[in-house]
């Protein structure tokens, strides 16, 4: 995935929109602020080696939902997300004792096509779905440490996932507010990893995703609601290795990503 695409699915979003039937399309624009952990550990060459790093993250995204004219109940939708990392810290040990210490920024974009049945009973109303996309997470270290040298530079690791999942959501509106709450579950059965300081090695890995949100929503009118709430997204990737002629062996460790944001939200439907 690179720029061209996201503009693409914006540009994808709003040409939708006005091409869809009155009450048939609805798209929404959503932001947030809160923080990014990322971790890595591995045990796999002798020693455990673990490094845990926490910084500021703004996200942002849109989304965009078409309800078929003949089959109002199913839907099919796109949801994207963009997570800007505010540079940090990040404390590697070995052992328990620390080694040494780095900055670090992390990007990461998410992209969820789904297809799914909605519906609503008195004041409830529900909706489920199948899910696929692609998920990618980039890291730039500074200031690292290799092999006892210092590496000009930034070294960057780029972490590339397709997904396939479920999901649902669910609510409560007995007025113009309403409960709002969601869940949702992937599994990442192909990835792919590349570090600059190991430019030799694409290590396969997979993993699964957990996201899930709750938060209140208002009517300003027939057409136009906001929500907030809150927002939390777990990644856990396993560990992979590669070994070559049986001298060389380097290890991508077991890792996970959490992103616990407030959100905002503000939807439109047509």
């Amino acid at each position: 995935m690179n720029n061209r695409i996201i503009i693409l699915i914006i540009c994808l979003t709003l040409t939708l929109s006005g091409a869809a039937f009155a009450g048939n399309f609805g798209m929404g624009l959503h932001g947030g602020y809160g923080v990014l952990k990322y971790d890595e550990r591995t045990s796999a060459l002798g020693s455990d080696i673990e490094s845990d790093s926490s910084q500021n993250v703004i996200l942002f995204g849109v989304s965009g939902e078409y309800s078929f004219p003949n089959l109002s109940n199913v839907y099919t939708g796109i949801t994207t997300d963009w997570a800007v990392g505010l540079k940090d810290e990040e404390v590697w040990k070995e052992n328990g004792f620390e080694i040494q210490t780095n900055d670090m920024r992390a990007f990461a974009q998410f992209y969820d096509f789904r297809l799914g049945y909605k519906n609503s009973s008195n004041n409830f109303y529900y909706r489920y779905y199948l899910s696929g996309g692609w998920d990618g997470m980039h890291f730039s270290r500074d200031k690292f440490v290799t092999q006892g040298e210092r590496v000009s530079g930034s070294v960057t690791e780029n972490i590339r996932l397709w997904r396939m999942g479920a999901g649902a959501g669910f609510g409560y509106k007995p007025g113009k507010w309403a409960l709002d709450g969601r869940i949702a579950y992937a599994y990442y059965p192909v990835g792919k990893v590349e570090n600059s300081s190991l430019p030799q090695f694409s290590f396969d890995t997979n993993g699964t995703c957990f996201d899930a949100g709750i938060g209140a929503a208002r009517a300003i009118n027939k057409n136009m609601s906001i929500y907030f709430g809150g927002s939390y997204t777990f990644i856990k990737l396993n560990e992979s290795g590669i070994e070559q002629s049986g001298l060389t062996r380097a290890v991508f460790p077991e890792s996970r990503t959490e992103i616990i944001t407030c959100m905002a939200n503000i939807s439109y439907s047509f």
